[in-house]
């Protein structure tokens, strides 16, 4: 069995090939070729969590396990840990382990992409990305990578978060991304991309039309990074249905008509559906793990073994 550590598991999770793996999995998962249960959440001492994700398709069953632990802040470690685990389908021998954080942060990261660039028909002129985390920088990293050229915002809780975050991007990856306030990032700005743990939102309740939506950060009924008058009055996308259902509270909050809301694998085989104004919100789903161990394997050389 091959265990792949941080860097490995970056190494074998290329955009380039993540994305189609991601586009083809929404696919799969439509016409019931992947399967996925609920996702398992148990108590850990101090307010923590344990998560356990499973899927399976014809050739892999895996499992995403996730430990939240938000008291090892005060020790320096991370809050959020986690393993993929990979057998065969058919037989169940264990194949591979991957870090289940980079696992998250690049499907995520993914999974975004290919919707801007399916609700957009291609790639974007400029971003204004909002949120200075995790999931922001793994954003932008992917958008640079993906997308050269393109015209990168930054906008944090403060300026000089902005500019801290815009000059780690440049000084660590040679990432060209301006600090702006939130008014001059939306400017003109093709896309808007929220990528917070807000509980309110961080967009404006008048971005204009001609801007795509897009809130990955908020993931609790609890949590709403974006303007509910937006929410109700644009086309409305996302990743799954079901889970939005449960977990979208940027949706569930505006009170939205889930008549209104399109899954992302719908733009995927009739194009001619999109119409602006647009909305994507993203919630995750087991079946966005299962792409990235499909690239994985695929990409797997076998140099780390047990």
């Amino acid at each position: 069995m091959h265990i792949h550590d941080e860097q490995a598991t970056t190494a074998l999770l290329p955009f380039d090939r993540l994305i189609p793996a991601v586009a083809q999995a929404m696919l799969d998962l439509r016409a019931g070729h992947i399967h996925a249960s609920q996702r398992t959440v148990l108590p850990l001492p101090e307010g923590g969590s344990y998560l356990a994700m499973p899927c399976t398709d014809a050739q892999f069953a895996i499992t995403k396990l996730v430990a939240v632990t938000p008291a090892n802040r005060l020790v320096g470690q991370p809050t959020i840990q986690g393993r993929v685990i990979v057998s065969q389908a058919s037989t169940g021998t264990p194949l591979m382990v991957l870090d289940g954080s980079v696992v998250t942060a690049r499907r995520t990261a993914a999974v975004t992409l290919l919707g801007i660039e399916t609700l957009l028909g291609g790639a974007p002129s400029s971003v204004a990305l909002v949120g200075t985390g995790g999931q922001a920088r793994m954003h932008a990293l992917a958008m640079a990578e993906r997308w050269p050229g393109v015209e990168l915002r930054s906008v944090g809780r403060t300026a000089s978060q902005s500019k801290l975050f815009a000059a780690s991007l440049a000084d660590e990856a040679h990432i060209n991304i301006k600090a702006l306030s939130l008014e001059q990032a939306l400017l003109g700005a093709t896309v808007a991309v929220a990528a917070t743990t807000s509980l309110t939102a961080v967009l404006p309740p008048d971005v204009d039309a001609s801007t795509l939506i897009v809130g990955l950060g908020s993931f609790t009924p609890e949590m709403a990074e974006l303007p509910a008058a937006q929410v109700r009055t644009r086309q409305v996308w996302v990743d799954d249905l079901d889970g939005a259902r449960h977990e979208a509270g940027d949706l569930l909050q505006a009170g939205l008509d889930w008549s209104r809301v399109h899954p992302l694998s719908d733009a995927l085989l009739t194009p001619e559906v999109r119409r602006a104004p647009m909305l994507l919100k993203t919630v995750g789903h087991a079946a966005w793990d299962l792409a990235a161990v499909r690239v994985a394997m695929g990409a797997d050389t076998g140099n780390s073994t047990i």
